[in-house]
C-alpha cells in the first residue's frame, strides 16, 4: 500500500478537502478520489512528490507541511 494524497477546489482556489489515503495503485487513488469529487470541482492525486492524477486547474497551494520542512 501506498499512501497518496487527494486534494478538491471549488472555484477560485478554495481548497474544499485535502485528504490521505493507502491505496495498492494509482488507478485505485484515482478512483477513490472520483468518488469523492462534487461537479465542478478540481482534483488533484499526489503520490509523494509525483503528481499522479489532475482534472480542472491546478489546485495552486503550497505542498503539504511534511514536504516543508525539508
Amino acid at each position: 500500500m501506498t499512501l497518496y494524497e487527494i486534494r478538491t477546489r471549488i472555484g477560485r482556489g478554495r481548497v474544499s478537502l485535502i485528504s490521505y489515503g493507502d491505496f495498492p495503485n494509482d488507478l485505485a487513488a484515482i478512483l477513490a478520489a472520483r468518488e469523492l469529487m462534487r461537479r465542478g470541482e478540481a482534483i488533484e492525486i499526489w503520490r509523494g512528490d509525483s503528481l499522479v492524477y489532475r482534472t480542472g486547474p491546478a489546485v495552486d497551494l503550497t505542498r503539504s507541511r511534511r514536504n516543508q520542512a525539508g
